[in-house]
């Protein structure tokens, strides 16, 4: 028995059913995926949050489709906003002329790009965090290498902000590493229709009546998993392949004995329109802090799958979740320093989202020594990012190596 239908608890199911082993996935929402979701509102794809595919990873890699993801790529690099005007930063292998013609330094200086060059041949060949380096925070650990204040703060601090959920720059050194060997080997995409195209092409492989969709879960143990309803569904494996949050209040609370850190959040607006903002599909980053969010990209720029034809989607992101009542209002002030008000007077708001359980907090502090035992006691198991890394790639692997593990405890002869 699986709980739970997001990356990991697919990737788990796939290799039960690669075994031929029967399974049943218990999912709480209407749909597969988890945190990897797709809303179509009024012709648009929206994802749940902002988020990007880096198809170098190298557990997706092995096992997703990417011909029939129909991968998009983002422009390698960004446009920074600082000073009143956005700076191109731009990858100088993938797009060599564009980074000799932006040579200033408002972001970057020249000691700044020779830095880059020397952390790229650092992570070069790397496929997973470097558990042998000392745990340190990646502030500390790019400064130590090199890198300027200023880069640190108008570059390091937008981009790797965005993507921890957090501009202090507090995670592990070891994930900021793993990531940046991630971007430098294949850059970024978006599948060419909204993200939830990644579970949906795992799910594609399940056995017909295997997953029970609006099926929330009330509590686990060995043995046995009770529904919302009262149901009580007798297992001999049980699997809890949730987000961490939803796991510590499932599982008895003596497998919960570590503290639970508060989530980290993130806030996405999307904005439709029907003039196609200037310039290229590139991650616009803010480098200067004067406004709430912290990074814009125009997704129907990377797939016009998401928008209908003659409209364009863009999308803002913010760093937590803002309660203020005329978020939508600051926002567009911003936008309109960066954009200019008459381009984004035509902006129509389309919907926000408030993901507060967006990444968990203490696999991003510290890797530790290696992923959490996928066995919790004899018939229980967990699996999720939280487990191993937090990424689209930590998720699939956790999932897969959980799989494992109750193969192993069946006896499979081949994993001897």
């Amino acid at each position: 028995m699986i709980v739970g239908a997001g990356l990991a608890g697919l990737a788990c199911a796939r290799v039960l059913a690669a075994a031929g082993r029967p399974f049943m996935i218990l999912e709480a929402s209407n749909a597969v995926g988890g945190r990897v979701r797709t809303d179509k509102v009024d012709g648009f794809l929206l994802d749940r949050g902002f988020q990007i595919f880096l198809p170098a990873y190298p557990e997706a890699r092995r096992v997703l489709d990417y011909e029939a993801l129909d991968l998009r790529p983002i422009y390698r690099g960004a446009d920074v906003f600082v000073k009143n005007r956005f700076h191109r930063m731009a990858d100088p292998l993938a797009h060599p002329l564009a980074a000799l013609k932006n040579m200033g330094e408002e972001v970057a200086t020249l000691r700044d790009k020779w830095t880059t060059l020397l952390l790229r041949k650092e992570v070069f060949g790397m496929r997973e965090p470097p558990l042998e380096l000392p745990e340190m925070e990646t502030e500390d650990y790019l400064r130590d290498f090199g890198f300027s204040e200023n880069m640190i703060d108008r570059f390091f601090r937008p981009f790797f902000g965005g993507i921890f959920l957090e501009k202090d720059l507090r995670t592990s050194a070891r994930m900021m590493l793993f990531l940046f060997s991630m971007f430098d080997r294949a850059g970024t995409a978006l599948p060419a229709r909204g993200m939830q195209s990644i579970p949906e092409q795992l799910a594609m492989s399940l056995p017909p009546g295997s997953l029970r969709l609006n099926a929330p879960v009330s509590a686990v143990r060995a043995g046995e998993v009770t529904l919302d309803t009262g149901e009580v569904l007798q297992a001999d494996h049980v699997i809890v392949a949730v987000g961490e949050e939803v796991a510590s209040r499932l599982l008895p609370a003596e497998e919960n004995s570590a503290p639970l850190l508060p989530s980290r959040s993130t806030t996405c607006l999307y904005f439709a329109t029907d003039e196609l903002p200037p310039g290229d599909a590139i991650l616009h980053l803010d480098g200067d802090g004067r406004g709430p969010v912290n990074s814009v990209l125009v997704l129907s720029r990377v797939s016009p799958h998401y928008a209908p034809p003659g409209q364009h989607l863009i999308s803002a992101s913010i760093i937590g979740a803002p309660s203020s009542t005329e978020l939508e209002q600051v926002v567009r002030e911003q936008m309109c320093r960066w954009f200019g008000d008459k381009v984004v007077s035509r902006w129509r708001h389309l919907r926000t989202y408030q993901i507060r359980h967006a990444q968990p907090e203490s696999r991003q502090l510290r890797l530790g020594t290696g992923p959490l035992s996928s066995v919790i006691q004899p018939g229980l198991y967990r699996c999720g990012d939280w487990c191993e890394n937090v990424s689209i790639n930590g998720a699939l692997l956790s999932g897969r190596r959980c799989g494992m593990a109750v193969m192993k405890s069946l006896g499979d002869p081949s994993l001897d």
